[in-house]
């Protein structure tokens, strides 16, 4: 998903350059497409669609962010160089969305929302490992309030059974990789040498993700679809239309996610800060909305509020918005 936070926010064009309400009016579908997206995958979950192995949701997802495309027929064409280059980010990423989207069926989408959010740091992390960016004082400090709520998100899935451990892991694992693909990206898309639209790279780069998992679709999933998918759609008493409606729409709020977030990125003003706030509001509302949609319903304790959950997201939302605060800071110098 082309939705990370921007490792390096560049002066972005005042608010009134676009009518305030359309800008509010998709700032706030690039908050719900992201709030919606792990509820859809517990939602293919109940209903038998998420076979880790077969990975059926995961091409829908997929097939949303390539049709991103559409905003970027305009754009000039990537070199062959390049192309190559963003397909080989797409399969980084294939496995940090896998781990994380696999991760999100086993732990509940609360536990999801708060390890996810901490992409943002992750990123920085590792801009500083391979893209050599400095980090202040302060944002050392965020780095490290963020991880200490993680910590807490770990010891406390220990006692909701091994399968949510398991997921937690995997979340972990899984954001720190999808953090890596926006860094390789950056380097890609600020080479230097070839100008790289946001449009156009994510397109490439989902369209690349797509067609992997469509060739895994036809020589895995079609051969055991009876028994990984129907069986299961079956057990749950899955109709085939509530299947395609769902599967849909996990690809429609990938495309929306996606379509929004350059704007988001162009027009609100605030950067760094901006983004961290978007995507810790994300992981609250998740949390929030999970509880009232799944509480009691499916699942266990992993679906509902619990005093250890509300710990670590307050910690790290406060280490995600400092880290942002911070940055702006050290970029207003």
């Amino acid at each position: 998903m082309c939705t990370a936070t921007p490792t390096n926010t560049r002066a972005t064009p005042a608010l009134h350059d676009v009518p305030f309400h359309i800008t509010i009016f998709l700032v706030s579908l690039y908050v719900l497409s992201g709030v919606t997206q792990p509820l859809l995958m517990e939602l293919a979950k109940q209903a038998g669609l998420a076979d880790k192995s077969c990975q059926i949701y995961m091409q829908f997802y997929y097939l949303g962010t390539a049709s991103v495309v559409l905003l970027a027929r305009s754009d000039e064409q990537l070199s062959w160089r390049t192309t190559f280059k963003t397909a080989g980010i797409a399969c980084v990423d294939i496995m940090a969305q896998t781990m994380n989207y696999s991760g999100a069926t086993m732990a509940g989408p609360t536990i999801f929302a708060i390890i996810y959010s901490s992409v943002t740091i992750w990123c920085a992390l590792l801009s500083r490992v391979f893209l050599k960016r400095a980090m202040s004082s302060l944002q050392w400090l965020s780095v490290l309030v963020v991880f200490i709520g993680l910590g807490v998100t770990g010891f406390s899935s220990l006692n909701l059974g091994p399968e949510v451990m398991r997921g937690t892991v995997l979340v972990m694992l899984g954001s720190a990789l999808h953090a890596l693909m926006y860094v390789l990206s950056e380097m890609i898309m600020n080479n230097g040498t070839e100008v790289v639209s946001a449009t156009k790279y994510c397109a490439v780069y989902g369209s690349s993700a797509c067609s992997a998992y469509f060739l895994w679709q036809m020589f895995y999933t079609r051969r055991h679809f009876g028994e990984l998918i129907l069986e299961p759609m079956r057990m749950a008493g899955t109709s085939y239309g509530y299947a395609l409606a769902v599967l849909f729409a996990i690809g429609f709020m990938s495309m929306v996610h996606s379509a929004t977030f350059f704007h988001t990125v162009k027009y609100v003003p605030g950067g760094a800060t901006s983004a961290g706030v978007l995507k810790a509001l994300q992981a609250v509302l998740v949390f929030a909305a999970t509880s009232l949609a799944f509480c009691d319903r499916f699942g266990g304790e992993e679906m509902c509020f619990t005093m250890d959950k509300m710990i670590s997201l307050c910690i790290v939302v406060v280490g995600v918005v400092l880290f942002g605060k911070a940055t702006e800071i050290g970029q207003s110098r």
